[in-house]
């Protein structure tokens, strides 16, 4: 398995690598489109989030509607994917890159307390987080397995040449230490609930949302903001990162739902970039 993970690694790396970008792009939202249909408890769930999304914009939609903004969506993750394999090129492929709000991440870092900065997985994730790293952040997050057991190991080791270091949930004290030492870390807040979950009000439902970004702001005095990578069109992406989140006087609940709060914002202007295959409402279904 390890030698099967390291040929695919390396194929997928060098087409990654030497290929056009747009070219690229068209064979991962091919593949995608053909495992679209094969994967019926991810699409299920694909579905099922953006009929809440949708329905919180106006009139319930039709199965015809859902549909096909899923299939933008899954063409988006293919995109996504892609872009994992890119990392490591970004500076040599024709990308055309806006970050906006980066005054906001220097201000909260200059304070010394730490930094959180919250994102979703929307857009194209983990090229945003190369892009912060070739500006000079360095930053710490938290991973589970990507894509699969055997090939998580291969991404991690494209996100440690960018200066990224990759923790597994257990370890909230090496979070906590990066915190109190002035560091940046990145979490996601739709992600699996390492540290526990908090029920919020998320897009006009109840929904158990990751307490981590909330709670370790709170136990380091560290500052929070929210980040997120947009697609305006295949080869052009804005990085924005938002005013930092209040967080005194707040509790957990308080603040995970002005968190939240902005991560809907984002998700209800560019809905078929978010790529959420995990039922995000499944109890109230």
């Amino acid at each position: 398995m390890k030698l099967l993970s390291t040929i695919a690694y390396n194929c997928l790396s060098l087409l990654a690598r030497v290929l056009p970008v747009g070219i690229a792009y068209l064979i991962g939202e091919t593949l995608a489109l053909i495992s679209f249909p094969l994967l019926r408890s991810r699409r299920q769930n694909l579905e099922q989030n953006l009929r809440v999304v949708l329905s919180r914009q106006g009139d319930p939609p039709s199965s015809c509607q859902i549909r096909r903004m899923a299939l933008a969506t899954t063409l988006n993750f293919g995109r996504a994917v892609v872009d994992t394999f890119m990392v490591p090129y970004i500076r040599d492929k024709n990308l055309k890159i806006d970050v906006k709000g980066k005054q906001h991440l220097d201000a909260a870092l200059a304070a010394g307390n730490g930094v959180i900065l919250v994102t979703a997985h929307l857009g194209t994730w983990e090229l945003g987080g190369a892009i912060l790293a070739d500006m000079g952040y360095g930053f710490t997050t938290v991973a589970g397995t990507q894509f699969t057991s055997w090939l998580s190991p291969q991404i991690k080791k494209i996100k440690q040449a960018k200066r990224i270091v990759v923790l597994p949930h257990t370890s909230v004290m090496r979070i906590y230490r990066v915190l109190k030492n002035g560091g940046l870390v990145i979490l996601h807040i739709d992600g699996d609930q390492f540290f526990g979950g908090t029920q919020v009000r998320f897009f006009g439902r109840p929904a158990l949302i990751p307490r981590g970004p909330a709670a370790l702001a709170l136990k380091t005095g560290a500052r929070l903001l929210c980040g997120f990578a947009i697609r305006h069109s295949r080869c052009e992406i804005e990085v924005r990162i938002t005013n930092e989140i209040p967080t005194d006087n707040l509790n957990e609940v308080e603040i995970t739902q002005s968190i939240i709060d902005i991560v809907e914002t984002y998700i209800s202007k560019y809905n078929n970039q978010w790529c959420m295959f995990r039922s995000i409402w499944k109890a109230q279904s």
